[in-house]
């Protein structure tokens, strides 16, 4: 019997042992699982924050600009079609700063730790819920459990996903929308600068149509003093004088063809509907308007490249009031004279509309220094 004591006390001790061994084993397999848990929660917590509580309510869409699709023509239209685009925009997909989700409460931290689903039953006491569908097991879905909280993130996280692919979508239409008026933009450039190529090259030739008339108008002052010459030695310079005057006649009638020629050809540079009638005085602010772009000291003219601003203030936003009669100043930076920078004043005898280009004749007795490139005309 004694035996039999001694070997069950060292069976017992050894179980105790394993049990001791076990014990250990399972208290850090434990501090596993609890650390794992907390962990997990943490990170759903902070994704929480991370994730819109709602989605994006609709806002009034404000009126943006639409794209002027009209085609560029010379002819002003008042109402020009417009481009669609924004009649499709998603404005509320701009809303920033939406709240996010908040698992921080300590209803929520705790309702993160609730596994099974649980109601209090008649002492009070919670209690955990059956399952209706597998017996024997207790529910882990429904009020009050991690499942709720964790199948809330989903959704939102599934919506916003959703929102985030709309959000992308509208980023490409406006890529391409962005692309087609780039295009548009370069294309007009080129038209300008075509354009502006034009008007140098229809410069040029007004230029060379009034050297030819200046030379014609010198030829015919020397006639005319040879006229004169003649009428006072008496009837014997009769015949010659006749037939001096039948070569002025003929003088007379290729300048009249020059002027006409030269008439037409403004006429073609001006802008469509401009008045020849005397304008009201110039109202005007004070300041820079433009500069000199091109100077013909020869015959005193110039040609002015006007801001859009001075532009307007001259013949109106629209280009269609009569050009005021004004004079401007021209200075030159830098210039040093007894009256300063001032070079000289112009007269405003021409405009051409569109291009903002202004040509002046030069007041030669303001006229301080020859007029350059480049100089500033101010009012």
């Amino acid at each position: 019997m004694g035996k039999v004591l001694r070997w069950l006390v060292v069976f017992i001790l050894i179980l105790s042992a394993a049990a001791l061994t076990l014990a250990v084993m399972l208290y850090g397999k434990r501090e596993l699982l609890i650390n794992r848990a907390h962990l997990l929660e943490e990170q759903v917590r902070k994704i929480a924050k991370t994730i819109e509580a709602e989605e994006p309510k609709d806002a009034v869409q404000p009126n943006y600009v639409a794209k002027d699709v009209s085609p560029v023509t010379s002819k002003e239209i008042d109402t020009p079609d417009r481009s669609p685009f924004w009649s499709t925009y998603q404005f509320k997909l701009e809303t920033p700063n939406l709240a996010s989700l908040n698992l921080d409460t300590t209803e929520k931290q705790l309702q993160l730790r609730h596994y099974y689903q649980t109601i209090k039953d008649a002492k009070g006491k919670d209690v955990r819920v059956k399952d209706v569908v597998n017996a024997g097991e207790f529910s882990t879905k429904g009020p009050g459990t991690m499942q709720e909280l964790l199948d809330q993130v989903l959704d939102r996280a599934t919506k916003q996903n959703a929102t985030l692919n709309r959000t992308r979508v509208e980023l490409q239409k406006l890529r391409e929308e962005l692309c087609t008026i780039i295009e548009e933009f370069n294309k007009l450039k080129q038209d300008d600068r075509s354009d502006k190529a034009t008007i140098e090259k229809k410069i040029k030739e007004i230029e060379g149509l009034n050297e030819k008339v200046a030379s014609l108008e010198k030829k015919i002052s020397g006639l005319e003093e040879e006229k004169k010459s003649q009428t006072a030695e008496g009837n014997e310079g009769k015949a010659e004088i006749e037939k001096n005057k039948a070569q002025i006649d003929e003088r007379d009638k290729k300048i009249k063809d020059l002027e006409r020629a030269v008439k037409d050809l403004n006429k073609r540079l001006a802008a469509p509907g401009e008045k020849t009638a005397a304008a009201d005085a110039y109202q005007g602010a004070p300041g820079d308007k433009g500069k000199i772009v091109a100077v013909d000291d020869t015959l005193k003219f110039v040609v002015v490249e006007m801001s859009d601003a001075a532009m307007t203030e001259l013949v109106g936003e629209q280009r269609d009031r009569p050009m005021p009669q004004v004079d401007m100043l021209i200075r030159r930076p830098g210039f040093k004279s007894a009256s300063g920078e001032f070079i000289t004043r112009i007269k405003f005898r021409q405009v051409l509309r569109q291009k903002n280009l202004v040509v002046a004749d030069i007041l030669i007795d303001w006229q301080q220094s020859p007029v350059e490139v480049h100089d500033v005309v101010f009012f």
